[in-house]
């Protein structure tokens, strides 16, 4: 069961969209809404790849997370999901119907009546298919008997011997060797197992495999860490340093050298200048024993790290018998990666003490090591010994290896001569195989007629079709566009859709578009076995665009029928399928499809809210107060622009990119409530002229009839100066209500902040 969309990123408006914090998990009814351009079509191919567990061209790129009661869902491993999911959405219909006049596929639905004869007309057929199968096998088989029974041992032995090489091998030869098989079990070998060994059989001396050495691997560097641990944490004690030297190990390192060079006082060899005794003394006083003992110390554990870096050398596979190549190839392979890994470890620990070399007097701590350097190198080591044993083992055996190899090819053959005959009885065998086929034959020309029969009881295609055309009728209110059968090039059963008059319907409305597809899609739906279907995920994506409002009731009432069920009045409503989603930019069909049990109000039912916040960024969230309490989207639109009259920040984006639409129809809701008359009712600027003022409604209605276009989202995108002009508009609508219609005002603040 799906929880929630957890992340989206790079899709569509959804370019960093991740779940608000404190927004409900989907249940099992779960209802979405949002205008146009909003995100929900986006959303609805997101599901459609649960569905058909292949990626949509259109959504590469993205990266997503579903939450679910097992484990999360991803751009990675959403083919492997279990989940069973159906989406009704414009990808549908493109991929489902042809409104050019084209047929598409029969939907098979069988009612409950034809449920059991399909059953029997399945297994029949399934019967049927086999017999002909094993007909077809016997037919063949008997035909062959006449001519190969009568030369398969001279042929068999004539193969084995010039296959092996084996001389002299006759027929009598081969005799002698189906007796031994006889009493063994099977003598197959495999595939490679057969190769390797005619490989071997026909190994001349002179190609005698040799051994190879085996590999000696012994890596040492955990002990040398743990002395590093210890070396490089010690610091030598000293009595009286100078500071400078102290402070500048660079220039100790130069003076600690240089001290070899002048025994006594004189002349510095470096500037010239006088060197005391007293100078000399202080620079030997400042390199104490302590330091020396401490810098032979790491000098020397210097030394050894330096000589762990480690080297090996193996044999090439070529060096190998054939039939051992392969393993030792595999098996090589890890040593280099474990060698590299080793040696980087130990480089990376000569510098770290080398720069304890460098500054003595500062405690370090070494990079802990990578577990299983050692172990890696020693059981990759391992492992290539054990190819190469093997290898030695058959070099040293190599005669009775031969022998064994040749046996074993030669008892393979002989088993597979024995089976072949084990098929066949001669003439007794060709009696059997020639009647068993008659009376398979004769049981297909009894099942048919039984097949036929039932199929004459029922037509998947036209029960589909049927159950269609009842649907539109309902939808339409007429059967102005129906569904009828036809048969393709293959003679196939496929829909067409006529006028009443009979002709190929084309040029067909957008209404009538969006009720065929979604009666075909519900229809499919009933292809589904009831269990099967209860543990279905079911999204609609608006499916009464272009319709009216009596159309709209109805397409209601199809999901009713369909996905809501109750055992009696008294008994709670369940869902049919495991959990439904739907979306739409319609406020009237929302709340028809909240009634529907189960309702808002119960858990299992969520309301979500779809709304652009940027330009390129849409968010998904609960649904707001002012929407999941009223019945109307009138309380919303004026939520959203109060909110902008009220905000302190005029240019912040989650509300700029609801304002101009939910501006628009407010006004335009508000007027017609006010001036429901026909003459005053054509026009919003009409209305809003009478209501507000000439000069007042125009300063409000202008800077939306601007925004009223697709461009919305660009006009306003960083255009300080429109915003400013929308602040006004705002505050003019406010001010002409609030002076006008006082009480209006107050119950709409009221209404959206309790």
């Amino acid at each position: 069961m799906l929880k929630s969309i957890e992340k989206i990123k790079g899709l569509g408006v959804y370019q960093s969209y991740s779940k608000p914090a404190g927004t409900h998990d989907f249940g099992i009814k779960n209802l979405i809404y949002g205008w146009n351009y909003s995100g929900k079509t986006t959303l609805s191919r997101l599901f459609a790849q649960l569905e058909t567990k292949a990626a949509n061209p259109d959504l590469s790129g993205c990266e997503f997370t579903l939450g679910t009661t097992d484990d999360s869902i991803t751009e990675k491993n959403f083919s492997r999901c279990n989940l069973s999911v159906r989406v009704f959405n414009s990808d549908f219909v493109r991929a489902n119907l042809h409104f050019d006049g084209g047929n598409f596929n029969p939907i098979l639905l069988l009612g409950k009546e034809s449920e059991e004869a399909q059953r029997k007309i399945d297994a029949l057929s399934k019967r049927i298919k086999r017999s002909e199968e094993v007909q077809r096998k016997l037919d063949g088989t008997f035909e062959e008997l006449k001519m190969r029974i009568a030369q398969a041992k001279t042929e068999t032995a004539k193969f084995i011997r010039q296959h092996l090489k084996v001389d002299p091998y006759t027929a009598t030869h081969l005799a002698q060797d189906i007796v031994a098989v006889g009493v063994l079990d099977s003598q197959f070998l495999s595939e490679k197992e057969l190769a390797d060994a005619v490989e071997l059989a026909l190994t001349p001396d002179s190609k005698k495999p040799s051994t190879v050495e085996e590999l000696c691997a012994a890596p040492s560097i955990e002990d040398l860490h743990k002395e590093a641990v210890t070396v490089l944490a010690a610091t030598p004690s000293f009595s009286n340093t100078i500071k400078h030297l102290e402070e500048n190990p660079a220039v100790e390192r130069w003076v600690h050298g240089g001290l070899n060079l002048h025994t006594g006082a004189g002349t510095c060899e470096f500037c010239g200048n006088d060197l005391s005794q007293d100078r000399l003394e202080a620079f030997r006083v400042h390199f104490s024993k302590d330091l020396a003992d401490h810098k032979e110390l790491v000098d020397g554990l210097l030394a050894r790290v330096k000589e762990a870096v480690f080297s090996l050398s193996w044999p090439k596979a070529a060096e190998l018998n054939a039939q051992f190549r392969g393993a030792y190839t595999a098996a090589i392979e890890a040593l280099p990666a474990a060698i590299d890994a080793f040696n980087q470890a130990a480089r990376k620990l000569a510098d770290e003490v080398q720069r304890k070399a460098d500054d003595p007097r500062k405690a370090m701590t070494p990079t802990p090591l990578a577990a299983g350097l050692e172990k890696g190198i020693k059981d990759a080591a391992a492992a290539v010994n054990l190819v190469i044993k093997q290898n030695n083992e058959l070099a040293s055996n190599f005669t009775k290896a031969r022998a064994d190899a040749s046996r074993q090819a030669r008892y393979h053959y002989v088993q597979q001569f024995v089976d072949d005959q084990a098929t066949t009885g001669l003439e007794q065998k060709k009696t059997r195989l020639a009647n068993r086929s008659e009376r398979l034959k004769a049981y297909a020309a009894r099942v048919r007629p039984e097949i036929s029969s039932l199929q004459a009881q029922i037509s998947q295609a036209q029960q589909g079709r049927e159950k269609i055309n009842e649907r539109l009728a309902s939808m339409l209110g007429s059967e102005a566009v129906q569904i009828q059968v036809v048969k393709d090039a293959a003679g196939q059963d496929r829909f067409q859709l006529v006028r009443k008059t009979g002709t190929v319907a084309k040029n067909l409305s957008d209404g009538e578009r969006t009720a065929i597809a979604f009666s075909y899609f519900l229809t499919k739906l009933q292809e589904i076995k009831p269990a099967e279907f209860k543990e279905t995920i079911v999204y609609i994506d608006d499916p009464i665009s272009s319709l009216d409002a009596n159309h709209i009731f109805q397409v209601t009432a199809a999901i009713r029928a369909l996905f809501f069920k109750q055992q009696d009045k008294n008994a709670p409503w369940q869902t049919t399928c495991k959990q439904l989603f739907i979306s739409t930019h319609n406020f009237e069909f929302f709340n028809l499809l909240r009634e529907i049990k189960p309702a808002a109000s119960n858990k299992g039912a969520r309301l979500y809210l779809i709304r652009r916040i940027a330009e390129k960024s849409s968010t998904l969230e609960d649904m707001p107060a002012s929407l999941s309490r009223y019945q109307s989207e009138y309380h919303f639109l004026f939520e959203v622009i109060h909110r902008f009259y009220k905000a302190p920040d005029k240019t912040v984006h989650e509300v700029l990119m609801l304002l101009p639409n939910a501006m628009r129809r407010f006004i335009e809701l508000y007027t017609y409530s006010r001036l429901p008359g026909p003459k005053e009712s054509e026009q919003v600027d009409e209305r809003a002229e009478i209501l507000f003022g000439v000069e007042r409604a125009k300063r409000i209605l202008k800077i939306f009839h601007y925004f009223s276009h697709g461009n919305t989202l660009d006009r306003l995108a960083g255009n300080n100066e429109l915003i400013f002009d929308l602040e006004h508009a705002v505050k003019d609508l406010i001010d002409a209500i609030t002076e006008t219609d006082k009480r209006h005002m107050d119950s709409l603040i009221s209404a959206t902040q309790a």
